[in-house]
């Protein structure tokens, strides 16, 4: 009963899309078996907002467009400030898990501890960069429970690559750049698979770069998960 009260927490995760072949590829790891939430998934990279991306967000602002995206069925509790921090969590957990970094080769500083690395390798993360495509929110009864905004972002974007064997975190125990044919064969997340198939959809007709573009927002409703657009 204690489960059903948890109140979904802010997160964020990145869909890499790689289109530089012929075929657009998408990056995704396999989570540790050891694991308490989705032990051994393939998911894409990300985790749960933090205090330092809430305190580094301060000195962002998002386009109007992207805003609309973020802002819309939230609470008062959720702004501005917190837009900008879920994009800069979604960037932040990238490379720690994947050890790659998204943003702009140029100075950047910052005190927060969770920023660091990108300060000493020069790089400045751009969460206006991102492109809002879906959200959702984790159903009661797992351990844990997130309201996740899904952003999209070009592979070209890519401004610093650590080996995968150095990355800070070490959830992710494989990682792969998979056509959406060969991840269809695959054994994923519901969640997982649904955005992928979205995705599927806006890639086909070019539309994955554009925030003007409604997105979808999956939840649970009465025992039943509801997909509405915003």
């Amino acid at each position: 009963m204690e489960r059903l009260r948890l109140r979904p927490r802010d997160a964020a995760t990145l869909i890499i899309v790689d289109e530089s072949g012929t075929i657009p590829k998408i990056l995704l790891g396999r989570r540790s078996a050891q694991l308490v939430f989705m032990p051994g998934k393939l998911v894409f990279p990300g985790g749960r907002v933090e205090a330092d991306d809430l305190a580094l967000a301060a000195g962002y602002r998002l386009s109007d467009v992207i805003l609309e995206r973020l802002l819309m069925q939230t609470t008062s509790r959720f702004g501005e400030r917190h837009a900008a921090a879920a994009g800069l969590a979604a960037i932040r957990e990238t490379f720690e898990e994947a050890g790659l970094m998204i943003g702009n080769a140029a100075p950047f500083a910052t005190r927060r501890e969770g920023w660091r690395r990108f300060a000493e390798a020069s790089v400045a993360p751009d969460p206006a960069a991102l492109v809002p495509l879906a959200r959702a929110i984790t159903p009661p009864g797992p351990p844990r429970r997130y309201d996740t905004r899904f952003f999209g972002v070009s592979a070209e974007r890519i401004a610093f690559r650590l080996p995968f064997e150095e990355r800070p975190d070490l959830e992710f125990d494989q990682l792969g750049w998979f056509s959406l044919d060969a991840l269809s064969a695959l054994e994923l997340p519901g969640i997982t698979r649904q955005v992928l198939s979205d995705i599927d959809v806006r890639l086909r007709d070019g539309s994955w770069r554009d925030p003007s573009i409604a997105m979808p927002f999956y939840r649970a409703r009465n025992g039943r998960i509801i997909r509405d657009m915003i």
